[in-house]
């Protein structure tokens, strides 16, 4: 993990869990417990240990919201797919509708902050629609990977770092400042996610199959677009010697741009942070450092 997380958030979690209907708890293998850590981790930068276990797992219910539903699909999908999609989409709405009645009653929170929460739940089935879209239209470009970013995972983020601030009853710069570095600091996480996923060919060839392209692979578009054009409308499915030949090809003009716009992420980030209390920008700078460090250029 880049970054540390309270293990007391975890235990907050599974007792939330535990809570939840069992036909619904059971279709919820697919989440990624690396991702929760670090929006976990997020929450941890910016709150105060104790926040009563009611309320921290409430950003984890909207990241399962779509963890659940997601928008991808196998390129052949079989019966079964069919019926299991629509059972995830099932729980997802329950769930959502958890995280709205929850935020709604709570009274540890301001108005103005329960609105802001729930506006962004309500944002996020249309962002996975758009997602949908660009997995099925098969054109996603570098500026539709920072807008989906933004509005999916980097939004989660966002909302960990927004919550706990607005527990800990700091002021509202305060929490509209740990929202803008969650965001940064979850687009810059999932850079690294699709730089480790190019450098993976069997998660690489599963990316393309999908739509649902890593960065690099976007830079790649724009740094050699006959070599991908060639390799995206041949007449058969490509082979295995070329989705390794087209990973290389990734490897080579791709990492490197997409490691530079992270690392100027980072350096947005350490901006930001610069108008947090002390103590707060001092944690806060310590974990953008080893964020700059990931996102260093190999040698």
């Amino acid at each position: 993990m880049l970054l540390d997380y309270d293990v007391a958030l975890e235990d907050d979690f599974q007792q939330f869990i535990k809570q939840i209907p069992a036909p619904v708890r059971a279709l919820l293998d697919s989440a990624d417990p690396v991702a929760r850590h670090q929006r976990q981790a997020v929450y941890t930068l910016f709150g105060i240990p104790g926040r009563p276990a009611t309320m921290t797992p409430l950003v984890e219910a909207l990241a399962m919201v779509s963890t659940l539903d997601t928008p991808s699909f196998a390129p052949t999908p079989t019966i079964n797919d069919l019926a299991l999609s629509k059972a995830h989409a099932y729980a997802s709405q329950y769930l959502l509708q958890q995280f709205i009645r929850t935020v709604s009653h709570t009274t540890m929170l301001p108005s103005a902050n329960r609105h802001e929460l729930l506006t962004a739940a309500q944002s996020l089935p249309l962002a996975n629609l758009n997602r949908l879209r660009l997995n099925f239209n098969q054109r996603e470009r570098i500026a539709d990977f920072l807008k989906d970013t933004k509005d999916r995972p980097a939004k989660l983020t966002s909302l960990s770092g927004y919550l706990a601030t607005s527990l800990a009853g700091l002021d509202p710069a305060i929490c509209g400042l740990a929202r803008a570095i969650g965001e940064s600091v979850g687009i810059v996480l999932t850079i690294l996610t699709d730089v480790q996923v190019t450098r993976q060919i069997a998660d690489f060839r599963e990316r393309l199959l999908m739509g649902n392209y890593p960065l690099p692979l976007l830079f790649g578009f724009e740094n050699d677009p006959g070599y991908l054009y060639d390799f995206f409308h041949q007449a058969h499915k490509p082979t295995a010697d070329q989705f390794v030949a087209t990973q290389q090809r990734v490897l080579m003009i791709g990492v490197a741009p997409a490691l530079t716009m992270a690392n100027e992420l980072v350096d947005q980030a350490r901006l930001d942070s610069q108008q947090l209390p002390t103590d707060l920008q001092k944690r806060v700078e310590q974990a953008l450092t080893r964020l700059a460090a990931a996102t260093a250029q190999p040698h």
